[in-house]
């Protein structure tokens, strides 16, 4: 009997060493998950690339804003040829930096719009550490210089989000209902829960971030704000074939918004809908600024 239990014992003691093992061994070799388990939300949210590639095909003026005693913000407004149709302000998403998101831009300018944008703390040659009220904060204080330098051309303004940037698009728009002239959404995250619930499939973490959204959604949360925005027209781009951000993610938020609003619902890859659909795109954004 003393045997067995012995047996027992020594089973019982190398199935939970092989869970302990396992266990770190998926937290050491998945930084997702780790930078979660930490609540290190710099790890969690943002992708930044710091390394700029070469502009040179592109006419723009570069602006540094000072943020924060220790922050500088990086910020680039792109001017078309002939005399633009619009201003808008580019929210990108949380991968890269300005840089290697021009193919998103040149869309735009190509067919007549400014287009200013701006890389968040710890992207491109901005300084610091990206975490979610900081880039809130800079996309503010980029919002008024945007406004400063695009007030005298008496143009209509647009602000633009994508992915993650779609939720501080509508929070910015929600602060300003009187400075923005339409808003424009492709691809957007609902909230910070969703984000992670959506790339989180380990069973306690995902009942930890169901049951503790506050210790995610802070300030800001996509859902939510847009109910608070009223008469601002709203184009909602989301692509079934979205592999980041799940379709219905984007039609909750087209669901909660107030009218005037306009869901479109693409097939192109997540946030492709400037580069894979081109003349469309155009067209719905031309619209809004009639």
């Amino acid at each position: 009997m003393k045997r067995i239990l012995k047996i027992m014992g020594w089973i019982s003691l190398s199935a939970l060493l092989l869970v302990v093992g396992y266990g770190t061994y998926v937290y050491q070799s998945r930084p997702f998950l780790k930078a979660i388990i930490n609540n290190d939300e710099s790890k969690i949210y943002y992708r930044p690339v710091k390394e700029m590639q070469p502009m040179l095909h592109m006419a723009y003026a570069e602006y540094i804003l000072k943020v924060e005693d220790s922050i500088n913000i990086h910020t680039y407004l792109f001017k078309p040829k002939a005399k633009p149709t619009a201003a808008i302000f580019l929210i990108k998403g949380n991968g890269g930096n300005i840089s290697t998101n021009l193919d998103l831009i040149q869309p735009l300018i190509d067919n007549g719009f400014m287009v200013y944008s701006l890389d968040w703390r710890g992207y491109g040659d901005s300084t610091g550490v990206p975490n979610y009220q900081g880039i809130m904060k800079d996309t503010e204080e980029a919002f008024v210089h945007f406004l400063n330098e695009t007030t005298n051309d008496s143009l209509k303004t647009l602000v633009y989000g994508m992915s993650l940037g779609g939720q501080l698009a509508i929070k910015l728009t929600k602060d300003n209902p009187t400075k923005v002239h339409a808003l424009i959404l492709d691809g957007t995250i609902a909230s910070a829960q969703s984000f992670l619930l959506d790339n989180v499939d380990i069973g306690f973490l995902r009942t930890r971030i169901l049951e503790t959204p506050q210790d995610y959604n802070q300030k800001y949360v996509g859902v939510r704000d847009i109910a608070s925005i009223y008469n601002t027209p709203k184009l909602i781009i989301h692509s079934k074939s979205d592999r980041a951000v799940p379709f219905e993610r984007g039609k909750s938020v087209f669901d909660a918004a107030k009218e005037p609003k306009e869901f479109w619902e693409t097939d192109t890859k997540h946030i492709r809908t400037l580069t894979e659909n081109t003349k469309k795109a155009i067209e719905k954004i031309n619209a809004l600024v009639q």
